[in-house]
C-alpha cells in the first residue's frame, strides 16, 4: 500500500511537494537549544524562501499541506510555469551550495541534506526525464487534488472553500489545454495513457459529488459563478477525455521502463540510503527464501498428519513445500469479509488495532481523528488503499484511510481473488499498515515537529518502512492473539514487501515481462491473481517507490536492534518509538545520527 502524499506530482512538475508560510520556518536552534550560527540563520532564511516561493508556484500542494494563501489558484503547467520552477531550483541549489554545512546544527544539517536531495530529484524528473511530457498521471493527481483538497477537509467555512473551488474550476479549462500541449503521445507509455483515462473520468464525479452537492451553501452571484464554472469545467473535462481516448491513447508509444542510468539516479535520491540497487537485489533474494522457510515452518505445524504420523520428512521438494504453505493459506482465505461489508470490516479492524495499541502502550497515539473513506475515483487504479494525512499546517484535521471499492465490472472469479487476498487477517495487516500504528500514527508525529521545513520534507523510505515495521511490532506484541494463521499472513505481507523491490528493478532494468512478474508474485510470493495484476500495473506506471517498502522495513528493524544493543536492559519500546518518530520523516540513516548523537552523514 502507499501513503498518499502526492509527492510524485510535485516533483514531476518541478515544484515542491509540501509548502508553508514564510513565518512558519525558524532556525533549528529553537528545537535543539543549539546557539544558531551564521550558517544556521542563512539556512533558515533559505528554507523559508523555498517554502514560500514553491507554494506560489504549486498552489494545489500548498493547499494540501495547509498553506491556504493560494487556494483560489491552479498550478501553471505550461512552459512558462516549468521555467519558473526550474529557476527556483537553480537559485535554491546555488545558495544551498554556498552554505558551510560544517557550521550547521545537526538538525539543520539533516534538513539541508533532505532539501538538497529534493531539489536534485525535481531536477531529474523535470529537466532530465521530462516527465511533464511523458507521464500523464502527474496531471490526474493535480486536477483531482485541486478540487478534492479544498472540499474534503474542513480547514475553513464551507462557503469560503466553495468560492476557492469556483476560482479553480474557472481556471481548469486553461490547465487542461496546457496539459494537452505538454504531453507528447509518442513518449507516453500505453499503460500510463490507459490508467490516465480511467482516473480522469473520476474528476467529473468530484465536481458533482463534492462541490455541486453542497452548492446551496452559496447564494446569489456566488452560486451563479459556481454553477457556471462547474458547467464549463465539466465540459472541458469531457472534451479532455475525448482527447485522451482518441488522440493520446491511440498514439501512445513510449516505453514505461526507466533503464539502469535513470533508475539508479532516481533510486539513490528516493531512498536516501546506503543500499545500492545490486545490494537490494542480493538481500531481497535471500530474504525471500528466508521468509518462505518461515511460512513453511508455520504451515507444516498446522498441517494435519496422515494417520497421526510424526513430523514431515526433512527432505522435501519446492513444490511439496509450496503445497503445504498453500494448504495453510486456504484456511486463512476461508475467513474473509463479504464484499458488501468490506468497509465495515475495515472499521472494525481499526477499532481493534486502536484498542490493542493503546493497551499494549507501544507508542504515543494521536489526538487527531482518522476516518475510513471510499477512495476517490480519480485516485483509483494504482493501489488498493492509502493513508491521506493532513498537512503539517492543518495537522488537527482528519486523516483519511482510503480503500478502493471493488470495480463494478469484475467477474465473480476476480472478486473472489481479491477477497482471498484481503481476507479477514490480511485486512488487519492492511489497517495496521495504513492507520494504526502505521502511516496515520507516524505522520501525526511528523506533523508535530516544531520546524515546518522538517514536517514538510519527508522520506518515502522512512514512511513506508515504518508502516511495514509497525505490522511486525503489532504482531510481536500479541495483536492477533498468537494465531498462527495471522503470523502466516504477516509473513505473506513480508513477501509482498520483498517482491516489490525485486519487481521494481526487474521491470525497469532487466526487462521482466508480465509472465515473469506474475510468476514471482503468484508462485514465489503467494499473491492472488488480482493483487498481482494490480501490482503489475503499478510497477509499470511508477518507478523506485516500490523499493522504499523493503529498504525502509530493513532499516527500521536494524535501527531498533542497534538501539536495543546500546541500551540493554534500559531499553523501552514506547520511548524508543516516540523518540524515533519525534524527528519527522528523514531517511532512516539520518534519524540514526540524530538518535545516537553522531555525525550526520
Amino acid at each position: 500500500m502507499r501513503h498518499q502524499v502526492s509527492r510524485r506530482t510535485a516533483v514531476a512538475l518541478g515544484g515542491a511537494a509540501f509548502f508553508a508560510p514564510l513565518q512558519a520556518c525558524s532556525p533549528r536552534a529553537t528545537v535543539t537549544n543549539h546557539e544558531p550560527t551564521a550558517a544556521d540563520l542563512a539556512f533558515a532564511d533559505l528554507g523559508a524562501r523555498w517554502l514560500k516561493d514553491a507554494a506560489a508556484l504549486s498552489p494545489v500542494f500548498a493547499t494540501a499541506i495547509g498553506d491556504h494563501s493560494h487556494d483560489a489558484e491552479l498550478d501553471d503547467v505550461s512552459a512558462t510555469g516549468r521555467a519558473a520552477r526550474a529557476s527556483l531550483r537553480s537559485h535554491i541549489a546555488k545558495e544551498l551550495a554556498g552554505i558551510d554545512r560544517s557550521r550547521l546544527s545537526p538538525d539543520n544539517l539533516v534538513d539541508a541534506t533532505m532539501l538538497s536531495d529534493r531539489i536534485e530529484a525535481e531536477r531529474l524528473d523535470a529537466e532530465t526525464m521530462e516527465v511533464w511530457a511523458t507521464d500523464p498521471l502527474i496531471y490526474s493527481d493535480l486536477v483531482g487534488g485541486a478540487i478534492y483538497g479544498l472540499v474534503a477537509r474542513e480547514f475553513a467555512p464551507l462557503p469560503e472553500r466553495l468560492k476557492s473551488a469556483t476560482a479553480r474550476l474557472q481556471a481548469l479549462p486553461q490547465m487542461l489545454g496546457e496539459i494537452r500541449a505538454a504531453l507528447d503521445p509518442r513518449r507516453v507509455a500505453p499503460i500510463r495513457a490507459e490508467t490516465y483515462a480511467r482516473q480522469t473520468s473520476g474528476a467529473t464525479s468530484l465536481i458533482d459529488d463534492l462541490v455541486l452537492s453542497q452548492a446551496d451553501q452559496l447564494t446569489g452571484d456566488d452560486r451563479k459563478r459556481l454553477d457556471t464554472a462547474a458547467d464549463s469545467a465539466k465540459a472541458a473535462l469531457a472534451a479532455h477525455q475525448v482527447w485522451i481516448q482518441k488522440s493520446l491513447a491511440p498514439a501512445a508509444s513510449g516505453d514505461f521502463r526507466l533503464g539502469a542510468d535513470w533508475f539508479d539516479r532516481k533510486l539513490a535520491l528516493v531512498l536516501g540510503s546506503d543500499f545500492s540497487r545490486k545490494e537490494i537485489r542480493v538481500e531481497a533474494k535471500a530474504d525471500l527464501e528466508a521468509i518462505r522457510e518461515e511460512m513453511y515452518a508455520i504451515s507444516r505445524d498446522l498441517q494435519p498428519r496422515t494417520g497421526g504420523q510424526g513430523p514431515f520428512p526433512s527432505q522435501t521438494s519446492v513444490a511439496e513445500r509450496d503445497a503445504v504453505i498453500r494448504s495453510a493459506l486456504e484456511r486463512a482465505y476461508a475467513d474473509r469479509p463479504d464484499p458488501s461489508r468490506l468497509f465495515q470490516a475495515a472499521e472494525e479492524s481499526l477499532a481493534r488495532a486502536t484498542e490493542f495499541a493503546r493497551s499494549a502502550d507501544i507508542i504515543t497515539l494521536p489526538d487527531a481523528p482518522v476516518r475510513i473513506i471510499e477512495m476517490p475515483e480519480f485516485q483509483r487504479g494504482v493501489s488498493v488503499a492509502y493513508c491521506d494525512s493532513p498537512g503539517p499546517l492543518d495537522r488537527h484535521l482528519n486523516t483519511f484511510y482510503a480503500i478502493s471499492p471493488l470495480p463494478e465490472g469484475w467477474t465473480e472469479e476476480q472478486t473472489n481473488s481479491f477477497l482471498r487476498e484481503y481476507n479477514s487477517r490480511s485486512l488487519e495487516e492492511l489497517t495496521v499498515h495504513e492507520a494504526m500504528p502505521g502511516h496515520y500514527v507516524q505522520l501525526w508525529h511528523a506533523n508535530r515537529h516544531p520546524n515546518t521545513l522538517r514536517a514538510v520534507l519527508g522520506s518515502g523510505t522512512f514512511i513506508e518502512g515504518w508502516a511495514c515495521y509497525a505490522q511486525d511490532v503489532m504482531l510481536d506484541a500479541g495483536h492477533g492473539g498468537g494465531d498462527p494463521l495471522r503470523r502466516l499472513i504477516n509473513r505473506k505481507w513480508a513477501l509482498r514487501v520483498i517482491s516489490n523491490a525485486l519487481l521494481d528493478q526487474g521491470i525497469h532494468i532487466d526487462g521482466v515481462d508480465e509472465a515473469e512478474a506474475m510468476r514471482l508474485m503468484v508462485q514465489e510470493a503467494f499473491q492472488e491473481e488480482r493483487e498481482a495484476a494490480g501490482k503489475w500495473t503499478r510497477a509499470r506506471v511508477s518507478s523506485t517507490q516500490l523499493s522504499t517498502y523493503y529498504v525502509g522495513w530493513i532499516e527500521h528493524h536494524q535501527l531498533r536492534k542497534e538501539a536495543e544493543a546500546r541500551e540493554g536492559a534500559a531499553f523501552q519500546l514506547k520511548r524508543y518509538h516516540d523518540n524515533v518518530l519525534s524527528h519527522g520523516s528523514p531517511p532512516v540513516r539520518l534519524v540514526r545520527s540524530l538518535l545516537f548523537g553522531e555525525s550526520v552523514g
